[in-house]
């Protein structure tokens, strides 16, 4: 069941939110969470749970490519893109995020 809440984001503008939870219906793969776990000794328990939801929503085959893409960027700063926007654009927020953690900068630019 979705919840409604209004918010007002200018005086002439409001807003209706829905907000669902869908992650029941959308986990993560099981080959995907095991690359994931890849990850635990090089980024921190926080980052790793972000990049874990950062999955939800894509299908089995795509999960997989952009956990292993986490893997390679995590390990030897190789980037790969997918030719998907929206996997390009999580995949470009986790690079961002990982390399902060490690204390480089990331741009795609």
């Amino acid at each position: 069941m979705a919840k409604e809440t209004i918010k007002t984001v200018s005086l002439e503008k409001t807003l209706k939110v829905y907000e669902q939870d869908l992650t029941p219906q959308f986990g993560v793969d099981g080959t995907a969470q095991y690359v994931m776990e890849c990850l635990e000794d090089k980024v921190s328990p926080k980052l790793l749970d972000i990049l874990n939801a950062m999955l939800l929503g894509f299908n089995d085959d795509m999960q997989l490519e952009i956990a292993d893409d986490l893997l390679d960027f995590a390990y030897g700063q190789v980037v790969h893109t997918t030719g998907c926007p929206s996997a390009d654009a999580v995949l470009n927020a986790c690079y961002t995020w990982i390399a902060e953690e490690k204390g480089f900068e990331f741009s795609m630019n």
